[in-house]
Protein backbone atom coordinates (compact mmCIF):
# COMPACT_ATOMS: atom_id res chain seq x y z
CA UNK A 1 0.00 0.00 0.00
CA UNK A 2 2.15 2.73 -1.12
CA UNK A 3 1.95 5.74 -3.34
CA UNK A 4 5.13 7.17 -5.14
CA UNK A 5 6.38 10.40 -6.22
CA UNK A 6 9.30 12.58 -7.40
CA UNK A 7 10.29 13.93 -3.88
CA UNK A 8 8.64 10.71 -1.61
CA UNK A 9 7.63 7.16 -1.10
CA UNK A 10 5.08 6.81 1.01
CA UNK A 11 4.18 3.82 2.54
CA UNK A 12 1.63 2.19 5.19
CA UNK A 13 2.74 -0.14 7.59
CA UNK A 14 1.11 -1.95 11.19
CA UNK A 15 3.69 -3.07 13.66
CA UNK A 16 3.81 -3.89 17.23
CA UNK A 17 4.00 -6.27 19.43
CA UNK A 18 0.46 -7.26 18.59
CA UNK A 19 0.63 -5.26 15.40
CA UNK A 20 -2.10 -2.92 17.13
CA UNK A 21 -0.20 0.12 15.78
CA UNK A 22 -0.66 2.27 12.22
CA UNK A 23 1.12 5.00 10.68
CA UNK A 24 3.03 6.29 7.47
CA UNK A 25 6.70 5.64 6.78
CA UNK A 26 7.32 8.56 4.11
CA UNK A 27 11.38 7.89 2.46
CA UNK A 28 13.06 9.67 -0.04
CA UNK A 29 12.32 8.59 -3.58
CA UNK A 30 16.58 9.45 -4.42
CA UNK A 31 19.31 9.21 -2.14
CA UNK A 32 18.67 8.96 1.95
CA UNK A 33 20.16 10.49 4.64
CA UNK A 34 21.71 6.93 6.17
CA UNK A 35 20.52 5.08 8.79
CA UNK A 36 18.15 8.65 9.84
CA UNK A 37 14.66 9.05 10.54
CA UNK A 38 11.91 11.63 12.38
CA UNK A 39 9.46 9.94 14.14
CA UNK A 40 6.40 11.99 14.73
CA UNK A 41 4.72 11.47 18.49
CA UNK A 42 1.43 11.91 18.48
CA UNK A 43 -0.23 14.23 21.47
CA UNK A 44 -3.61 13.10 23.25
CA UNK A 45 -5.75 12.18 20.71
CA UNK A 46 -3.82 13.83 17.94
CA UNK A 47 -4.06 11.77 14.19
CA UNK A 48 -1.23 10.93 12.72
CA UNK A 49 -1.31 13.62 10.17
CA UNK A 50 -0.56 16.61 12.88
CA UNK A 51 -2.54 19.53 13.44
CA UNK A 52 -3.72 21.24 10.09
CA UNK A 53 -1.72 17.97 8.43
CA UNK A 54 1.29 20.11 10.35
CA UNK A 55 2.91 16.54 10.07
CA UNK A 56 2.35 15.51 6.58
CA UNK A 57 4.39 18.64 5.15
CA UNK A 58 6.52 18.29 7.38
CA UNK A 59 7.77 14.68 7.27
CA UNK A 60 7.21 15.48 2.90
CA UNK A 61 9.84 18.13 3.06
CA UNK A 62 12.48 16.08 5.38
CA UNK A 63 12.44 13.49 2.90
CA UNK A 64 13.00 15.73 0.11
CA UNK A 65 16.41 16.60 2.25
CA UNK A 66 16.81 12.74 2.19
CA UNK A 67 15.52 12.16 6.27
CA UNK A 68 13.08 9.64 6.24
CA UNK A 69 9.89 9.82 8.63
CA UNK A 70 7.27 7.61 10.39
CA UNK A 71 3.94 9.65 11.05
CA UNK A 72 2.38 6.76 13.40
CA UNK A 73 -0.59 6.47 15.87
CA UNK A 74 -0.59 5.95 19.48
CA UNK A 75 -2.50 2.90 20.63
CA UNK A 76 -6.24 3.79 20.72
CA UNK A 77 -5.66 6.77 18.86
CA UNK A 78 -6.37 7.65 14.93
CA UNK A 79 -6.11 4.23 13.35
CA UNK A 80 -3.94 2.13 15.83
CA UNK A 81 -6.45 -0.46 17.66
CA UNK A 82 -6.25 -0.30 21.30
CA UNK A 83 -3.70 -2.43 23.18
CA UNK A 84 -4.27 -4.95 25.42
CA UNK A 85 -1.36 -4.34 27.49
CA UNK A 86 -2.34 -2.07 30.52
CA UNK A 87 0.41 0.45 32.09
CA UNK A 88 0.64 4.02 33.08
CA UNK A 89 -0.36 6.12 29.54
CA UNK A 90 3.49 7.05 29.87
CA UNK A 91 5.12 4.17 29.91
CA UNK A 92 2.82 2.80 27.54
CA UNK A 93 3.57 5.44 25.05
CA UNK A 94 7.79 5.00 25.55
CA UNK A 95 6.78 1.29 24.85
CA UNK A 96 5.03 1.53 22.12
CA UNK A 97 7.61 4.59 20.49
CA UNK A 98 10.38 1.66 20.74
CA UNK A 99 8.57 -0.89 19.25
CA UNK A 100 8.48 2.04 16.19
CA UNK A 101 11.87 2.04 16.34
CA UNK A 102 12.40 -1.95 16.37
CA UNK A 103 10.18 -1.88 13.16
CA UNK A 104 11.64 0.52 11.49
CA UNK A 105 15.28 -1.02 12.21
CA UNK A 106 14.13 -4.92 11.38
CA UNK A 107 12.36 -3.82 8.25
CA UNK A 108 14.16 -0.36 7.08
CA UNK A 109 17.48 -0.43 8.26
CA UNK A 110 16.98 2.73 10.35
CA UNK A 111 19.17 3.30 13.21
CA UNK A 112 19.05 6.53 14.40
CA UNK A 113 16.03 8.30 14.99
CA UNK A 114 14.96 12.15 15.64
CA UNK A 115 11.74 12.46 17.74
CA UNK A 116 9.12 15.55 17.15
CA UNK A 117 6.84 15.69 19.90
CA UNK A 118 4.08 18.73 21.11
CA UNK A 119 3.02 19.14 24.19
CA UNK A 120 2.64 16.35 25.66
CA UNK A 121 4.35 14.34 22.98
CA UNK A 122 7.41 16.46 23.74
CA UNK A 123 7.37 15.74 27.23
CA UNK A 124 7.01 11.72 25.66
CA UNK A 125 10.35 12.62 23.36
CA UNK A 126 12.11 13.69 26.30
CA UNK A 127 11.49 10.34 28.25
CA UNK A 128 12.16 8.32 25.54
CA UNK A 129 15.51 9.80 24.44
CA UNK A 130 16.65 9.61 27.93
CA UNK A 131 15.81 5.98 28.25
CA UNK A 132 16.45 4.87 24.54
CA UNK A 133 20.28 5.57 23.00
CA UNK A 134 18.97 5.34 19.50
CA UNK A 135 17.31 8.74 20.02
CA UNK A 136 20.03 11.26 18.41
CA UNK A 137 18.05 14.29 18.38
CA UNK A 138 14.70 15.69 19.65
CA UNK A 139 12.36 19.02 18.56
CA UNK A 140 10.05 19.92 20.92
CA UNK A 141 7.24 22.37 20.06
CA UNK A 142 5.41 23.92 23.14
CA UNK A 143 7.48 21.71 25.72
CA UNK A 144 8.53 22.35 28.98
CA UNK A 145 8.36 25.92 30.00
CA UNK A 146 8.35 28.07 33.22
CA UNK A 147 8.73 31.52 34.06
CA UNK A 148 12.05 32.62 34.20
CA UNK A 149 14.89 35.58 33.57
CA UNK A 150 12.72 38.53 32.12
CA UNK A 151 9.76 37.29 31.44
CA UNK A 152 7.66 39.28 33.70
CA UNK A 153 9.29 42.44 31.41
CA UNK A 154 9.02 40.87 28.16
CA UNK A 155 5.22 39.95 28.83
CA UNK A 156 4.43 43.26 30.00
CA UNK A 157 6.14 44.82 27.01
CA UNK A 158 4.88 42.54 24.51
CA UNK A 159 1.57 41.79 25.64
CA UNK A 160 0.23 43.61 29.00
CA UNK A 161 1.13 47.45 27.73
CA UNK A 162 -0.58 46.60 24.52
CA UNK A 163 -3.58 45.91 25.94
CA UNK A 164 -3.51 48.82 28.11
CA UNK A 165 -3.00 51.37 25.77
CA UNK A 166 -6.11 49.79 23.31
CA UNK A 167 -8.62 51.94 22.45
CA UNK A 168 -11.35 50.22 24.77
CA UNK A 169 -8.90 50.46 27.78
CA UNK A 170 -8.18 54.07 26.75
CA UNK A 171 -12.02 55.04 26.84
CA UNK A 172 -12.97 52.88 30.32
CA UNK A 173 -10.09 55.17 31.80
CA UNK A 174 -11.47 58.17 30.50
CA UNK A 175 -14.87 57.19 32.13
CA UNK A 176 -13.31 56.33 35.28
CA UNK A 177 -11.39 59.80 34.90
CA UNK A 178 -14.49 61.47 34.46
CA UNK A 179 -16.42 59.45 37.24
CA UNK A 180 -13.82 61.07 39.01
CA UNK A 181 -14.40 64.86 38.45
CA UNK A 182 -18.39 64.79 37.69
CA UNK A 183 -21.22 63.73 40.32
CA UNK A 184 -21.89 59.78 39.67
CA UNK A 185 -25.00 60.47 38.47
CA UNK A 186 -23.66 62.69 35.21
CA UNK A 187 -21.73 58.94 34.34
CA UNK A 188 -23.63 56.32 32.28
CA UNK A 189 -24.87 53.67 34.29
CA UNK A 190 -23.65 50.69 33.36
CA UNK A 191 -19.76 52.17 32.84
CA UNK A 192 -17.71 49.94 35.39
CA UNK A 193 -14.76 51.90 37.60
CA UNK A 194 -11.89 50.94 35.73
CA UNK A 195 -9.89 48.53 37.57
CA UNK A 196 -8.16 46.54 34.63
CA UNK A 197 -4.41 47.69 34.40
CA UNK A 198 -4.32 46.60 38.41
CA UNK A 199 -5.84 43.38 37.19
CA UNK A 200 -3.36 43.14 34.19
CA UNK A 201 -0.64 44.33 36.20
CA UNK A 202 -1.21 41.52 38.91
CA UNK A 203 -1.86 38.64 36.62
CA UNK A 204 1.50 38.66 36.00
CA UNK A 205 2.33 37.27 39.35
CA UNK A 206 -1.10 34.92 39.67
CA UNK A 207 -0.40 31.42 40.30
CA UNK A 208 -0.74 29.04 37.65
CA UNK A 209 -3.18 26.33 37.92
CA UNK A 210 -1.67 22.84 37.35
CA UNK A 211 1.99 22.03 37.60
CA UNK A 212 4.31 25.41 38.94
CA UNK A 213 4.39 27.98 35.75
CA UNK A 214 2.77 25.77 33.40
CA UNK A 215 -0.60 25.55 33.48
CA UNK A 216 -0.96 22.56 30.84
CA UNK A 217 2.08 20.33 31.06
CA UNK A 218 1.68 17.40 33.71
CA UNK A 219 4.82 15.45 32.39
CA UNK A 220 8.23 15.56 34.80
CA UNK A 221 8.80 18.29 37.22
CA UNK A 222 11.32 21.46 36.43
CA UNK A 223 13.62 19.76 39.10
CA UNK A 224 13.37 16.58 36.75
CA UNK A 225 13.47 18.27 33.36
CA UNK A 226 16.89 20.31 34.35
CA UNK A 227 18.52 16.93 35.19
CA UNK A 228 16.86 14.77 31.70
CA UNK A 229 18.03 18.14 29.56
CA UNK A 230 21.55 17.91 31.54
CA UNK A 231 22.00 14.19 30.75
CA UNK A 232 21.07 14.70 26.99
CA UNK A 233 23.32 17.64 26.75
CA UNK A 234 25.74 16.13 28.54
CA UNK A 235 25.97 12.49 25.73
CA UNK A 236 25.69 15.46 22.92
CA UNK A 237 21.70 15.07 21.94
CA UNK A 238 20.75 17.36 19.47
CA UNK A 239 17.92 19.41 20.29
CA UNK A 240 15.54 21.97 18.86
CA UNK A 241 13.04 24.07 20.84
CA UNK A 242 10.23 25.70 19.65
CA UNK A 243 7.53 27.93 20.89
CA UNK A 244 4.56 29.74 19.99
CA UNK A 245 2.57 32.62 21.18
CA UNK A 246 0.56 29.84 22.80
CA UNK A 247 2.35 29.71 25.61
CA UNK A 248 2.46 33.28 25.94
CA UNK A 249 1.17 32.57 30.05
CA UNK A 250 5.05 31.19 30.48
CA UNK A 251 7.08 32.27 28.05
CA UNK A 252 7.84 35.50 26.40
CA UNK A 253 11.24 35.96 24.40
CA UNK A 254 13.29 33.47 22.40
CA UNK A 255 16.47 33.26 24.77
CA UNK A 256 13.96 32.01 28.47
CA UNK A 257 15.05 28.53 27.86
CA UNK A 258 18.35 28.91 29.27
CA UNK A 259 17.13 31.58 31.66
CA UNK A 260 14.78 28.53 33.01
CA UNK A 261 17.71 25.81 32.75
CA UNK A 262 20.90 27.34 33.40
CA UNK A 263 23.04 24.29 32.69
CA UNK A 264 21.99 24.63 29.28
CA UNK A 265 23.59 27.83 28.22
CA UNK A 266 27.04 26.38 27.30
CA UNK A 267 25.29 23.32 25.38
CA UNK A 268 26.31 23.93 21.97
CA UNK A 269 23.66 21.22 20.75
CA UNK A 270 20.54 22.78 21.89
CA UNK A 271 18.44 25.27 19.42
CA UNK A 272 15.89 27.77 20.89
CA UNK A 273 13.44 29.43 18.32
CA UNK A 274 10.34 31.80 19.63
CA UNK A 275 7.04 31.99 16.77
CA UNK A 276 5.39 34.19 18.65
CA UNK A 277 2.56 34.87 15.70
CA UNK A 278 1.55 31.34 15.82
CA UNK A 279 -0.77 28.72 18.30
CA UNK A 280 0.35 25.39 19.43
CA UNK A 281 -1.91 23.95 16.40
CA UNK A 282 -0.27 26.19 13.62
CA UNK A 283 -3.44 27.65 12.03
CA UNK A 284 -2.05 30.00 9.30
CA UNK A 285 -0.57 28.37 6.45
CA UNK A 286 2.34 31.01 6.67
CA UNK A 287 2.99 29.70 10.28
CA UNK A 288 3.52 25.90 9.47
CA UNK A 289 5.45 26.69 6.39
CA UNK A 290 8.15 28.59 8.78
CA UNK A 291 7.79 26.10 11.19
CA UNK A 292 9.25 23.66 8.35
CA UNK A 293 11.54 25.41 6.96
CA UNK A 294 13.40 26.06 10.51
CA UNK A 295 12.83 22.21 10.75
CA UNK A 296 14.58 21.38 7.61
CA UNK A 297 17.63 24.00 8.44
CA UNK A 298 18.13 22.55 12.03
CA UNK A 299 18.37 18.82 10.11
CA UNK A 300 20.75 19.88 7.81
CA UNK A 301 23.19 21.55 10.52
CA UNK A 302 22.92 19.21 13.39
CA UNK A 303 25.41 16.39 13.89
CA UNK A 304 23.45 13.71 15.24
CA UNK A 305 26.17 12.09 17.34
CA UNK A 306 25.23 11.34 20.63
CA UNK A 307 27.00 9.69 22.79
CA UNK A 308 25.95 6.86 25.28
CA UNK A 309 24.46 8.70 28.51
CA UNK A 310 26.73 6.19 30.44
CA UNK A 311 29.96 7.22 28.63
CA UNK A 312 29.24 10.94 28.86
CA UNK A 313 28.82 10.61 32.62
CA UNK A 314 32.01 9.34 33.13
Amino acid sequence: MGTTSTAARETACVFGTQCQLTGVLTEPSGDRQDQLCVLFLTSGLLHHIGPNRLYVELARSLARQGVAGLRFDLSGAGDSEPGMLGGEPRQRSLRELAEAMDYLHSHHGLQRFVLFGMGSGADDALASARQDPRVVGAILVDGPCYRAGRFRLYRALSYTLPRLLSGHQLRKRGTSLLRALLPWKQVAAGDATDTDAARFISAEDAPIPGQAGNDHHHGPTKEETAEILQGLCAAETDLLFVYTGSERDNYAYEGQLRDMFPALKEASGVTERYLKEADHTFTLKEDREKLVRWVGEWVRQAAFTRRSLERAAD
